[in-house]
């Protein structure tokens, strides 16, 4: 008979590392089983299967899979999806091509628009229109649909979105194409933007539908892999994915949906470090999340991160609700190259996971972050990654000396160049999400996590006036342990654009009622009760006559046009700093978020409250000179150690430096906090 406890098991996939954790509950001690293994790009389940497989996994005994990954990001930004078509009301062909009329770069004279996912030859105009009420004007001429598609099936097409005009308002017409075609070409994937996101501005719901379509195929293979991979193992549980909103969807609830996927792994991480914060009994924090590619912000108010449609993948809008997080190309894969005018550069580029840096000893030949890292000493080769991954000492001090000889200094100075720009480039980042929207950082503590990030916050963090960096346990995995304490969530929108003062509060109501009915049956659908649900509704504003608008929050019971308003004028005073106060507010959209919360909320951590602490002498290079500098094993301090700077804590997922003038002691929630002394 099985006497093994009920397991979950978390799997985030990032660009140089595959974070992988094991929970087991046996009602007294949660149990996390915590472990890195490098990714596998070409073959993404290659490296989560040889992760699992080192596991101890009582296959019948998990319950549930929760899994995070690039596959969907990495299929656009290589251009890997599959070949999809768009149809579009007749007149509107272009527009994809068009965009908009903005520029990332108003000084770049040599500026083009990114290529779209779809290529203007395979967008498709039908005859039909509707109005902005959503009444037909002109209809859907059926016999057009019915001769497109033998010429989608001899093009090769696999996915088609559909955008209608106004759609949005009456969905109609998008959805007798798709019943058209779905009859005569069932192998064809089939998706329309009024399902996928019922919301006014064409280009943006086209761009959103078109790279859901060109995605879904590829992650439903890969999905549908991973799970057959799983079962032959013997899992017989749940496959949970997870979202960019910070919460995760049944599988079989995304494969329609996947462009909700996308920008999801930094996401995971913001919801473990929220958790973490929490858990210390802290509510302002920035999130500060370094791994192998990139650096990930996120600015969070009172538990609560902030939330943005305004996205761009490969400068593309992606228009689903996502976690508001800003993105460096700065992680310890970061190169480290010198321009033609001899200036050195730190990122975007990175080694990856394969080379990955020359340190790792895979045949990397270019400078990295990690490199410099090893160079100073504070990455050590015998306890990287708790022993368990051999670094190349050699190879990384080798391509440090080469990067020196080349900008003309010693190997000293070439290492804590390269950290020095990288952290520039990150405190830009969080600068940002704060400073340039109006917060202080100083406010907040800075929740430090990833590979790397433990190594660099505190030196970002002096940069910026913080005086405290909040280190989670299992810092190196946070982003899979996000994925234990996510939420089940999804996020509904329906635009239907009118006067404040022309609403009820019964007009209020039936809208949101209406979006909470669809939700209903979704949820449903997927095997959960209608009481399971949590339901937080919301409204985008802005005042008569502009152009973009604003969210704000509501209950649909006490809701009104004043209140409306008020809340208007609130969140335009913050945002910008004025308010006009005799303005009328319009209501464009509707939202709703959806959430079950997550019975694995309680993962406690074991701290030592006792000895022995386990610490050595080594030395750090700092300005130029190598200076000693204790080297602490993490999983042996206690509630009673204070460790002064320069330190090291050294931990199996993750290294973090305690600078002069830094603190470090654990706290009861198996935090580690840097504190700055006065």
């Amino acid at each position: 008979m099985n006497n093994r406890s009920p397991q979950k098991l978390a799997v985030e996939i990032g660009g140089t590392f595959t974070d992988i954790i094991l929970f087991e509950d046996d009602g007294k001690q949660p149990k996390l089983t915590t472990l890195k293994v490098p990714s596998t790009p070409r073959q993404p389940e290659k490296g989560v299967l040889s992760g699992v497989d080192q596991l101890d996994i009582a296959w019948p005994d998990l319950h549930d899979v929760l899994h995070g990954s690039t596959v969907a990001t990495n299929a656009v930004l290589e251009r890997k999806g599959v070949p999809t078509a768009l149809i579009v009301t007749r007149g509107f062909q272009d527009i994809l091509e068009i965009q908009r009329g903005d520029k990332t770069n108003i000084y770049d004279i040599f500026y083009q628009r990114s290529r779209p996912v779809v290529p203007r030859e395979w967008v498709l105009p039908v005859t039909e229109r509707l109005d902005v009420s959503g009444d037909v004007l002109v209809p859907l001429a059926e016999e057009e649909i019915r001769s497109l598609v033998p010429r989608l099936l001899e093009g090769g097409i696999k996915a088609v979105a559909i955008c209608f005009l106004h759609s949005y308002k009456n969905s109609q017409h998008e959805d007798r194409v798709r019943a058209i075609i779905e009859d005569i070409a069932p192998e064809l994937l089939v998706l329309t933007s009024s399902e996928l996101l019922p919301q006014f501005r064409e280009y943006e719901r086209a761009s959103t539908a078109t790279m859901s379509a060109y995605i879904s195929p590829i992650m439903s293979h890969y999905i549908g892999q991973l799970t057959e991979k799983l079962e032959e193992r013997g899992f017989g549980g749940s496959l949970f994915i997870t979202q960019s909103n910070g919460g995760v969807l049944p599988a079989n609830a995304i494969r329609r949906e996947v462009v909700r996927t996308l920008l999801s792994g930094p996401a995971a991480g913001v919801t473990g470090a929220i958790y973490a914060a929490e858990q210390a009994g802290m509510q302002n924090i920035i999130t500060f999340d370094m791994g192998g590619t990139s650096t990930d912000v996120c600015l969070i108010n009172d538990g609560q991160p902030l939330i943005t449609t305004e996205n761009m993948l490969n400068n593309l809008p992606v228009a689903v609700p996502m976690i508001d997080i800003a993105t460096v190309g700065a992680g310890g894969g970061s190169i480290a190259a010198i321009d033609r005018h001899g200036m050195m550069h730190v990122g975007p580029e990175s080694a990856g996971a394969d080379p990955g840096p020359a340190c790792y000893g895979h045949g990397g030949t270019f400078a990295t972050v990690t490199d410099a890292n090893v160079a100073r000493g504070i990455i050590r080769p015998k306890t990287f990654a708790g022993g368990n991954f051999k670094l190349d000492s050699e190879a990384g001090h080798g391509v440090i000396e080469r990067l020196s000889q080349d900008l003309a200094m010693t190997g000293a100075q070439a290492a804590e160049a390269v950290t020095r720009i990288v952290e520039a480039n990150m405190t830009q980042a969080i600068r940002l999400v704060s400073t340039q929207r109006g917060y202080d950082p100083r406010d907040y503590v800075l929740v430090a996590y990833g590979g790397a990030g433990p190594i660099h916050a505190a030196s970002v963090a002096n940069e910026l006036g913080i005086t405290r960096v909040l280190v989670p346990p299992h810092a190196g995995v946070l982003s899979a342990f996000g994925l234990l304490v996510a939420d089940i969530a999804r996020d509904y929108v329906q635009t239907d654009v009118a006067l404040a003062f022309d609403l009820s509060p019964d007009d209020f109501r039936a809208k949101i009622e209406a979006l909470a009915e669809k939700a209903r049956k979704e949820f449903e659908s997927h095997g959960f009760g209608a009481n399971e649900l949590k339901v937080f509704a919301g409204l985008d504003v802005r005042y008569e006559g502009q152009a973009f608008e604003l969210p704000i929050s509501i209950d649909p019971e006490t809701v009104t046009s004043d209140l409306v308003t008020t809340r208007l004028h609130d969140a335009h005073y913050k945002r910008y700093g004025f308010a006009f106060e005799n303005e009328s507010a319009e209501v464009v959209n509707y939202r709703l978020k959806v959430v079950i919360p997550r019975k694995t909320k309680d993962v406690s951590v074991h701290v030592n409250e006792t000895g022995p602490v386990s610490t050595e002498l080594g030395s750090v290079l700092l300005r130029g000179e190598a200076r000693e500098t204790v080297f602490c094993k993490s999983e042996t301090m206690t509630l009673e150690t204070t460790i002064t700077g320069p330190a090291v804590l050294e931990a199996d997922t993750s290294t973090c430096f305690v600078p002069e003038n830094w603190t470090a002691r654990l706290l009861e929630s198996g935090s580690v906090l840097l504190e700055r002394k006065n």
